[in-house]
Formats: structure tokens, C-alpha cells, sequence
């Protein structure tokens, strides 16, 4: 197993399992931790067999953000090398965005600025009740630019504008209303979802819900309805004639369990 120094990374019954493990400084963003992020990631695409990869925070808060001494080092930055830096860390919430197996980030205490791109990122995202959001950057003169386009992909143009403009912090429920999360409570009513969810994934096809989730992805930037159509059709025809299509078909119509169902 790979060794990291700024997160915990290990696999368990075809379940990934990712902590950002620097609560001493409120799990801040830095280059070690983006690299290391990274590299994980790389590794779960690896495992073809995977049913989700969960993402938490040790300690009091999930992550702070942008971490200080880093933001100190890059403040006599050339343009271009905040460009090289600002790059990484985008191509950290694509690879997110993009990885095989569904994603679940478990959101709690604070999630600050860059924090907010790792859970826009997520396919789903549940939080404790009195999580605080913030997206802080304007205040620091900055803009939230490597994590808009996934906050405006799950809260829409007007939501984003709205807490990206102000600033304001906000809590679980008014995250769910606009739905940068998907579930919020207290800590027993989300060990409860994440239970739920985990007993629902081992009968899906981990091949069929890659490919429903590049499916969702691909469609939602599309605009053109024949486009969208093509994609569409093409995606069934190709997973009928999947090896993972052929077997749940056949195992349905023999009123048996997929092989990919171990239990």
C-alpha cells in the first residue's frame, strides 16, 4: 500500500475510503496534499471492481480550504506560476469529478473556499446540520475560480452567485435546499444514509454505473437536443452488448444474482 503523510488511503470490500489527515491545521489544501490526492485517485481508477470511494475530514472540520503558509508562498507568484499552481489544484476536482465508482464525501464542522470544490465534485454529498459553507475568496480579494464550475453545476448560476458574491456563511439545510449536498442531519441520521447507500451499491454493475455516471456527465454539458439523443442511444446499444450486459440480463432472465453480487 501506498504511504502518504497528508491523507489515509485504503480499500475494503470493494469500498475506497480517502481522509484528508492534517486536522492540526484544519485539513487545509497544500501541494503535498493536492499530489497525494491525486496520486489516490489515480489508484481507485485502477481497481475496475469498486462501488464507491468515500472522502472525509479527521478531526473537528472537514477542510478549512487554501492552506496559509501555501497561500504565503505563492503570494510574489509570477502570473505564470499561479497559472501552473492554480492548474493543479483544478486538475485535482476534475480527476474527482471524473473518478469510476461513485463518489461520497461526508461533509462536517466547516467546509471553507477550496473545500466546497472537493464537495461539488462529489456525486453525492452528505453533511452534518451544522456544517458551515463559506465561500470566502472574495474577502481575500480573490475569486472562487477553479471551483465554479462544479458549485455551478449542482447549485446553478443564481445560488452560486448569490453565496459566491456575499460571502455569507451557511449551514446543512440551506446547502441541501440548493443543493451543493444531497442528505443532512446529526451524525447518526448520516451514518444511517451512508449504511443505506452502501448496501444498495453492491447489486449495481460497478461497469454500469461508470458509465451511467460518464453518461450524466457528458449530457449535462451538451445542449444540442440530437446531440443529446445520439449519446443516449449509443450508451444503451453499448452496454447491451457489455460483458456486464450480457451477464445481468441473462441473470435476470434465469432468476439468479449477477456474479458481480458476492453476498
Amino acid at each position: 500500500m501506498t504511504h502518504f503523510s497528508t491523507i489515509q488511503f485504503h480499500i475494503r470490500e470493494r469500498v475506497a475510503h480517502l481522509t484528508l489527515t492534517r486536522p492540526e491545521v484544519r485539513n487545509a489544501f497544500n501541494d503535498p496534499m493536492i499530489a497525494e490526492l491525486k496520486e489516490a485517485l489515480s489508484l481507485i481508477n485502477d481497481h475496475k471492481d469498486l462501488i464507491a470511494v468515500i472522502l472525509r475530514g479527521d478531526g473537528p472540520v472537514f477542510s478549512a480550504g487554501a492552506d496559509l503558509n501555501w497561500m504565503k508562498s505563492t503570494l510574489h507568484y509570477s502570473y505564470e506560476q499561479n497559472h501552473a499552481d492554480s492548474n493543479k489544484l483544478q486538475e485535482l476536482f476534475e480527476d474527482f469529478y471524473h473518478i469510476g465508482p461513485p463518489s461520497i464525501t461526508i461533509v462536517h464542522g466547516a467546509c471553507i473556499g477550496g473545500a466546497n470544490g472537493l464537495a461539488a465534485a462529489s456525486d453525492i454529498v452528505l453533511a452534518e446540520e451544522q456544517t458551515q459553507f463559506r465561500f470566502s475568496e472574495v474577502r481575500l480579494g480573490l475569486i472562487p475560480a477553479t471551483i465554479a464550475p462544479f458549485i455551478i453545476r449542482r447549485m446553478g448560476p443564481q445560488a452560486a452567485k448569490y453565496y459566491m458574491l456575499t460571502g455569507k456563511a451557511f449551514r446543512g439545510e440551506e446547502a441541501l435546499r440548493n443543493g451543493l449536498v444531497n442528505a443532512t442531519g446529526n451524525q447518526e441520521k448520516l451514518d444511517t444514509e451512508l449504511d443505506i447507500l452502501l448496501k444498495e451499491l453492491p447489486s449495481n454493475s460497478p461497469q454500469a454505473m461508470r458509465e451511467t455516471k460518464r453518461l450524466i456527465n457528458q449530457i449535462s454539458m451538451l445542449s444540442d437536443e440530437q446531440e443529446i439523443r445520439e449519446r443516449a442511444v449509443d450508451a444503451i446499444a453499448t452496454a447491451r452488448v457489455s460483458e456486464d450486459g450480457q451477464e445481468g440480463m441473462q441473470a435476470f432472465l434465469e432468476k439468479r444474482k449477477p456474479r458481480w453480487v458476492t453476498e
